[in-house]
């Protein structure tokens, strides 16, 4: 079973081949400011094992290794890899880059102390979001922490990614996670999406995977 969507799966070749990185939608020039706070704050410290799920081109996993971090980033798209270390060399950092899908990814147990995901999570298949979660779970440290970013149930309707709830989110990574910090904030417009409502959300791994009692209550 793959992650992604496959309105995703559809697209993710011919996007990276044929398009400027300029031109595709989801790219961004440089780290989120969430993710630079983390690091200028410590919460991610100095020397952090970091695993960045659904990379891209890599462009936070290329400034986490510019921080002084130990990097793995992934994709489902070897032309993204491709892109990435091209963009790696001209920065000057390590990063080792691997395309596999983001429920199987062929590091090992317990390797990581941050898991990333900048807008990754929002591609993920309904059936899948388990997977996903227990993949991240398995890859993180005892109190690891992931980081995610994604669509929230506020963004301009339209096809794409998933919109999520907060109910998404917390019935999703409850079970192996403890919630940290979930909020809302807007990001820039775009012609087709002007009103850019994204979740920014900070969740600490538990000790092991259990059941718990998640919130039915979304936020407003």
């Amino acid at each position: 079973m793959s992650a992604t969507t496959k309105y995703w799966l559809d697209r993710f070749g011919d996007e990276y081949a044929q398009e400027a990185p300029a031109d595709i939608s989801w790219v961004a020039c440089s780290a989120s400011s969430e993710f630079y706070r983390l690091i200028a704050d410590g919460v991610i410290a100095p020397g952090s094992v970091i695993v960045d799920i659904g990379c891209g081109l890599g462009v936070e996993a290329i400034f986490a290794a510019s921080q002084r971090m130990r990097v793995y980033g992934v994709d489902i798209s070897p032309t993204a890899l491709e892109r990435a270390a091209h963009l790696q060399e001209f920065f000057g950092v390590q990063v080792r880059w691997i395309e596999a899908d983001a429920t199987n990814i062929p590091l090992s147990d317990h390797l990581a102390d941050v898991v990333n995901d900048r807008f990754f999570f929002h591609n993920v298949a309904i059936e899948a979001r388990e997977a996903y979660a227990r993949s991240a779970f398995r890859l993180l440290k005892p109190d690891g922490l992931l980081v995610l970013r994604g669509f929230s149930d506020h963004m301009t309707p339209g096809t794409g990614p998933l919109r999520l709830t907060s109910d998404d989110l917390i019935n999703t990574f409850s079970p192996g996670f403890r919630c940290e910090h979930l909020s809302r904030f807007r990001n820039l417009p775009t012609e087709k999406r002007p009103d850019q409502w994204h979740w920014y959300s900070l969740w600490r791994r538990r000790p092991a995977w259990g059941q718990t009692t998640p919130s039915s209550h979304s936020l407003a």
